[in-house]
């Protein structure tokens, strides 16, 4: 995953409220393309590259060191798609699961009332979109 891209990288995941529609992924990729390439830190460009998994994630990965309002910028291309869009991928209160039939996004409560029925257990598979290193993500 992200050939050319150490360890040592800095990784933003973003999971959106419900799965991308066809039309809502072309929407993302257009803004995440025009993103990436003008991404900067001071005047140096960064060299960043996304990824959209199971039409539910965006990982950014950025090889380079970057500042306070690069990062920031990172933030401002997903507050653009939530207001012009309403594709949102910015509300933290959801849990991410994946069972056989796909990938889930619940508030924290409907979760746990999963947890305490056994509708959800612990070979389920949880996402942390809380990692910031992609030598972390990589290794599982």
């Amino acid at each position: 995953m992200f050939k050319g891209f150490s360890d040592h990288s800095r990784i933003w995941i973003y999971g959106f409220e419900r799965t991308l529609s066809i039309i809502d992924k072309k929407i993302v990729i257009r803004y995440l393309d025009h993103f990436i390439k003008k991404w900067h830190s001071y005047a140096d460009p960064i060299r960043g590259v996304y990824e959209i998994l199971y039409d539910q994630f965006v990982i950014i990965v950025a090889e380079t060191s970057i500042s306070g309002y690069s990062i920031d910028s990172v933030t401002k291309v997903f507050k653009r798609l939530k207001q012009d869009y309403q594709i949102d991928a910015l509300n933290h209160d959801l849990v991410y699961y994946k069972d056989a039939n796909g990938v889930y996004a619940l508030s924290r409560n409907d979760f746990q009332t999963l947890l305490n029925v056994d509708k959800i257990d612990h070979d389920t598979i949880v996402f942390n979109l809380t990692l910031t290193m992609l030598g972390v993500l990589r290794a599982g």
